[in-house]
């Protein structure tokens, strides 16, 4: 049987800037392996994407209709093997020190 996952704890961090361009926005997302005590964590960033249909128009004309979209990628500034423990508290503080050490923020 596959492994089963349950989504336990959702933290949104504050956004914040680091002088350069847009702020970031980050999401940990903590699960836990169903009937063990296995936490993973996994980090997302929020980005915006410019969405343009691609059906095809006539002449240079720019197909109307883009979009702006706020979308959640992974970020691989987090390596999840390493977001790892037996409780969510435990992935929150290995989240913590490694945003800590990226960014100096508390």
């Amino acid at each position: 049987m596959k492994k089963l996952r349950e989504l336990v704890r959702t933290i949104d961090v504050e956004p914040f800037s680091t002088g350069d361009g847009d702020a970031f926005r980050f999401r940990l997302e903590i699960s836990r392996e169903v009937n063990t005590t296995r936490y993973q964590g996994r980090v997302f960033r929020l980005e915006t994407y410019r969405l343009q249909p691609t059906f095809p128009v006539a002449g240079d004309d720019a197909a109307e209709g883009k979009d702006d979209a706020l979308i959640y990628v992974g970020d691989h500034m987090f390596d999840p093997d390493l977001l790892q423990g037996t409780s969510a508290d435990e992935v929150m503080g290995k989240f913590q020190a490694r945003f800590d050490g990226l960014f100096g923020k508390g």
